[in-house]
């Protein structure tokens, strides 16, 4: 009897069955994605209705308000550039010069104090540290009446500076750039002294650019903050010659009735101060977030 090949079928396999672990893995997963898209449209809900609003008659606003626009119309962003002899565009104006020159000073002011507190060595730098620190639990309200006294006595009133120089020492870019200036080797820095280098020279040379993520990260935070700024500029700054967009916008009002309110014109303020902000953060965003992981885990 001849031997023939005979082809071994493997037996038919059932379905795998999923292991429990893996399946209450799976539904936790679905869980989180659903929360977060949840609160993603909750997040951006506000922002569509604004935008579909500003494209409206105040009219349409008040009866259509979570509608499409029936009749898309750009009379709001052409009432609004106008408004009181262009003093919307004059109030953007001010924003931009105020956010800009005190985020530059602010980082460079940060920037020093951070590499005095992370790389020199002087008495007292952990209690004076400490110190500083310290001041982020006093509430930033408690400090207006002084500092309003203080810069009514010297005339600054009504002035650029006076809404500049209060906010350019930050304690808080101190803390987020010396963690991050924290993790720079020292032996660098020696070596550069053995070299010649002085203190200056090893800031701006080898620290300045080695932190250039975490400045940049909070350069956008403190530009935001500024520019976001209302208590204090509606404090101090009520003339309209260096009034910023933010105290501006609730003030607006109807200018043939005086008292209503404008809610198109509103609208298309508050796009025209948001698109500023969107668009440095999708420019920076990937600085932005590196910088703040590093700075919050490095050190």
């Amino acid at each position: 009897m001849s031997m023939a090949a005979r082809t071994v079928q493997p037996p038919a396999l059932g379905p795998v069955p999923v292991p429990a672990r893996r399946r209450h893995l799976d539904w936790r997963h679905w869980a989180v994605h659903a929360a977060l898209l949840v609160a993603v449209v909750g997040s951006l809900y506000p922002f569509a209705l604004m935008l579909l609003n500003s494209f409206k008659t105040d009219t349409e606003v008040l009866r259509n308000t979570a509608g499409w626009p029936i009749a898309p119309t750009l009379a709001s962003y052409e009432a609004l550039l106008t408004y009181e002899g262009s003093q919307v565009v004059r109030s953007f104006a001010n924003s931009v010069l105020i956010a800009t020159v005190s985020t530059l000073l602010a980082v460079f002011i940060a920037a020093l104090a951070a590499f005095a507190f992370a790389k020199l060595r002087f008495r007292g730098r952990n209690v004076l540290f400490g110190a500083l620190l310290a001041t982020l639990m006093v509430p930033y309200e408690v400090t207006l009446p002084p500092l309003f006294i203080m810069f009514a006595r010297l005339g600054w009133l009504n002035t650029y500076q006076v809404q500049i120089l209060p906010t350019v020492a930050s304690v808080f870019g101190l803390f987020m750039i010396r963690q991050y200036m924290l993790s720079i080797p020292d032996e660098l820095l020696e070596a550069s002294r053995l070299d010649g280098a002085t203190p200056w020279q090893q800031f701006w040379q080898i620290v300045v650019p080695v932190s250039a993520p975490v400045l940049g990260a909070f350069a956008i935070l403190h530009f935001i903050g500024m520019w976001n700024a209302y208590l204090w500029p509606l404090i101090v700054a009520t003339s309209p010659a260096v009034k910023p967009i933010m105290t501006l916008l609730p003030t607006i009002r109807d200018p043939l009735i005086g008292f209503v309110t404008p809610w198109g014109m509103v609208m298309a303020g508050c796009v025209l101060v948001t698109v500023p902000l969107v668009a440095v953060f999708l420019m920076f965003q990937d600085k932005f977030m590196s910088g703040v992981v590093a700075g919050a885990t490095k050190g």
